[in-house]
């Protein structure tokens, strides 16, 4: 740990006598501090107008005549030397500071980039003007020093008028600099010492604050960990304490939630535990902490990567608990004006996993969770970093990809605009058309943006590199610390040759959110769902009133490991899946059948739920089958009530305030969907009616085997005969690739073939089944799009098949499990061909999980009794 006043040099003046100069001071200060030799670029300007132009000039005489090694350690030394200039000549000079190296003999390029530089000074810069006009008026060759001079003069009185609110408003800056992390998926940088496959870690890290001095800064370095990794700096409202996650070691140590006082650097530890990563803290305006966590234990569904949810605590790291319950990463927590903590929610039940990631937003109790921008669009691919902009409804983030880094471009989202695709999204720097493209990796080619911070709605600082990844994003990108307004002007504030630059946040103070009143009440185990009018929406556009009579409730349980693997496609991508419960195509996660509440003759419902449980909704019809499925989830904190409209509103719209049958009547309780509530398996709740109805007659196997083959093989063994009875049997085959053992009935009702891939895939338009898909597009479907309702084998068995007839039950279950997306386990652990090993790999984690959760229901006991006591306000989190 290091803290120190001394300061980190960067040349920017005479080569011989500064550059010694400078390497003093680094000895001075690294004797004083500890320090590494790393040099960050924010330092006076003195040798900009009186050396960079000789030394550019100079440069020029040589280039033509210079090797590729030479120009390059010529461009690295004088960019390295005057950043700032450098950094203008990019912006002014037509082909940046390359073409000028090759344009000798003019000077328009010259003329041009001043002229640039007054036209945006207008009056102010009336003496650079003058000046410019008695130079061209001379005839002055470009070789002469009197133009760049000039330039850097009116560039730098640019600098000062671009940089007035940074001077006036945010005269410090705390950031990070560490190695850019480049996982497969965006979101994988927690790093965890455990982790059970993708696992990023650099170590090399600076916590550092920028003073400014005049246009120009002095950073102070207030940690370093050579062998750890710093990041996610946080200031807290009355600027005297910072947060940061810090993780010292590769195997032996976690990112984990530190403060430090900002007057003396006293750090102190918030968060701990081996195994677990705790990042991305955010203050709450009561001094709580809302954070990204791996406490949850999961691995996403599709690849074996660690998970990561919205955790809180207080300042001093009790009462640690969830708040979202979340299938895949909720990550980059911040607080709105308000107080509603904004974040990035990768969702995709029951759907493709490359396009949903979605801007949510919740109350600072966790409740009120609900999408903010884009949950049902293509476009942006993912939205991240996102803050909101102070005395606005807007939010400043960064547009970027799905198999990207955390790095994209600078966008606006209005959601009073609308809220999904490009309706409320705007590119800026510069402002520009913003088309809604379909595109995975989004936002990688060219410029860089990371961690907006605005400062109004026209000016921002952020992370910024001009020229992108280097050798095609497998090298760093030389990210450094900008100020950047909304039509693309900048000023480069600091950067470090060595290490990238990263999460600009101010150190001053800022206006206390409101802090509202907890509504959560931790000794209760329920919540409320009131729904005023099913048919609201276009949800269930052109459904008649009367057609809904329930709601089906189902809970979704997610993996703890991953072991074996199948894939699905479909219009929403391709993925592979992880500890799979169905075949490629089907239900990505367990489905849990929780119950069903009535739908009123108006349209209205109201029914009790578990709380902190993830949920989502069916409408059903008479016969019990889905006419429109909710592909998302919903989460309530114990004691909430939630309200919606109808089926898939809009946000922006009010309800009209009618009386409804489910106010007067008050909430329900869920009906039980014959049997308690479980996980649905194929095994358990079709196959026995299969077994009852059907094998006596369909028991042939090898008919079965045929006819897979028929549909996918080129070369089938033997013609297959519709008209035998394949097998619908319980009689397993091992999936090797997936690690299940499915039944010949599963299979054959699924149309499922062994994939190209390897395991098997099941045909969402079947010959009797069809279902929606795993890999259906992100936005909302028609009613009747598929499932139950579409089936064939529902219309046969029906009306009855070879005087067969199954009862409402027995129909009822069918049609369930096929709107369902056709899971086949009902846990992660069953029927499954794990070896000794594998199954052990699955327990260890499955307790690991289970253990968390023990510590999370002490820490909120102890909440219960603090608030009991009057320890505790009932605030972000009530009892």
């Amino acid at each position: 740990m290091l803290w120190g006043k001394s300061e980190c040099w960067r040349s920017a003046v005479r080569h011989n006598f500064v550059m010694g100069r400078i390497f003093i001071q680094l000895l001075l200060s690294a004797l004083f501090l500890g320090a590494s030799f790393h040099v960050s670029v924010a330092e006076s300007a003195a040798g900009i107008v009186e050396e960079w132009p000789n030394m550019m000039l100079e440069a020029r005489r040589q280039w033509k005549s210079a090797s590729k090694d030479k120009k390059r350690e010529t461009i690295e030394r004088l960019r390295g030397q005057f950043p700032w200039a450098w950094d203008w000549m990019m912006q002014d000079f037509k082909g940046g500071p390359l073409r000028w190296f090759e344009g000798a003999d003019s000077v328009d390029l010259e003329k041009s980039a001043i002229g640039r530089v007054l036209e945006e000074l207008g009056a102010a810069g009336a003496e650079f003007r003058v000046k410019y006009e008695q130079l061209a008026s001379n005839g002055v060759p470009n070789n002469d020093a009197a133009w760049l001079t000039l330039y850097a003069e009116a560039a730098q009185e640019r600098r000062r008028h671009r940089l007035a609110t940074v001077l006036s408003r945010a005269p410090r800056i705390v950031f990070a600099k560490y190695r850019t992390i480049r996982p497969s998926f965006f979101a994988y940088t927690e790093g965890q010492s455990d982790a059970q496959h993708e696992r990023h870690f650099l170590p090399g890290s600076v916590l550092c604050l920028l003073e400014m001095d005049g246009i120009y800064g002095k950073t102070r370095i207030l940690l370093e960990d050579r062998t750890g990794a710093i990041r996610d700096p946080a200031v807290s409202y009355d600027a005297r304490t910072l947060l940061f996650a810090w993780k010292k070691a590769l195997n032996e140590d976690d990112y984990h939630i530190y403060a430090m006082e900002m007057e003396t650097g006293k750090i102190r530890q918030i968060t701990s535990g081996l195994g677990v990563a705790d990042y991305e803290p955010a203050w709450l305006p009561n001094g709580d902490i809302v954070f990204a966590s791996t406490r949850c234990v999961q691995t996403v569904d599709c690849w074996w990567t660690e998970v990561s949810n919205i955790y809180t605590c207080d300042s001093e790291g009790r009462f640690l608990r969830r708040l979202g319950v979340d299938q895949v990463h909720a990550i980059y927590p911040t607080v709105l004006d308000d107080g509603r903590i904004l974040y990035t929610r990768w969702d995709y039940n029951d759907r493709g996993q490359i396009f949903p990631q979605a801007l949510f937003q919740m109350n600072m109790d966790g409740t009120g969770q609900t999408e903010f921008y884009g949950n049902n669009s293509w476009f942006p691919t993912t939205l991240a970093h996102a803050r909101g902009i102070p005395g606005s409804h807007k939010v400043v983030c960064i547009f970027t990809g799905h198999h990207a880094t955390q790095a994209g471009k600078l966008g606006l989202i209005d959601p009073a605009l609308g809220r999904q695709e490009n309706q409320g999204a705007q590119l800026i720097a510069p402002i520009r058309e913003t088309p809604a493209e379909r595109i995975d990796a989004y936002g990688q080619r060219g410029e860089l943006f990371q961690y907006p911070y605005p400062l109004n709605e026209r000016e921002f600082l952020v992370a910024y590199a001009p020229e992108g990844w280097e050798e095609g994003r497998r090298g760093d990108a030389r990210f450094g610390i900008y100020y950047v307004d909304l039509d693309g002007r900048r000023e480069l504030l600091v950067e470090d040759e060595k290490l990238p630059c990263h999460q600009p946040v101010p150190v001053a103070p800022r206006p206390l959110p409101p802090v509202r009143p907890g509504t959560v009440d931790y000794r209760q185990k329920t919540g409320v769902f009131y729904l005023q009018d099913v048919y609201a929406g276009p949800g269930l556009a052109g459904v008649p009133r009367g057609v809904i009579k329930k709601i089906r409730v189902i809970g979704l349980e997610f993996r703890a490991a991953g072991i074996g693997n199948n894939h699905s496609r479909g219009p929403g991508g391709g993925a592979l899946i992880s500890t799979p419960i169905a075949i490629g195509n089907g239900s990505w996660d367990v489905k849990v059948l929780l119950g069903d509440a009535t739908v009123y003759d108006d349209g209205s419902a109201s029914f009790v739920v578990p709380a902190r449980t993830p949920l989502y909704f069916q409408a059903l019809d008479e016969k019990g089958r889905a006419v429109q499925t909710m592909r998302s989830w919903s989460t309530l904190q114990p004691g909430e009530i939630a309200s919606c409209v109808g089926c898939h509103e809009h946000k922006n719209t009010a309800p009209p305030a009618l009386p409804t049958i489910a106010q007067r009547r008050g909430p329900q309780e869920l009906a039980p969907f014959y049997g308690p509530a479980r996980g649905f398996s194929f095994q358990r709740e079709i196959q026995p009616i299969l077994d009852a109805r059907c094998v006596n007659c369909h028991q042939d196997r090898d008919e079965a085997r045929k006819l897979m083959q028929s549909k996918y093989n080129s070369k089938p063994s033997g013609t297959p005969n519709v008209q035998r009875a394949f097998s619908l049997s319980g009689a397993g085959n091992p999936d090797r690739m997936a690690r299940r053992q499915w039944s010949d009935a599963y299979l054959m009702l699924t149309a499922s073939v062994p994939d190209a891939q390897g395991g098997y895939i099941g045909n969402v338009n079947g010959q009797w089944v069809r279902w929606i898909g795993s890999q259906s597009v992100p936005g909302m479907l028609p009613p009747y799009y598929s499932g139950s309702t579409k089936s064939p084998l529902m219309d046969i068995l029906e009306k009855g098949h070879y005087g067969v007839v199954l009862t409402r039950e027995e129909l009822e279950k069918i049609a369930c499990w096929i709107d369902l997306f056709v899971p086949f386990c009902g846990d992660y652990e069953e029927a499954n061909l794990w070896s000794q090993d594998e199954a052990k790999k699955y327990r260890h984690y499955l307790e690991k999980r289970r253990r968390l959760e023990a510590e999370e229901a002490k820490n909120i006991e102890a909440l219960i009794r603090a608030l009991a006591a009057g320890e505790r306000e009932r605030v972000n989190g009530g009892y």
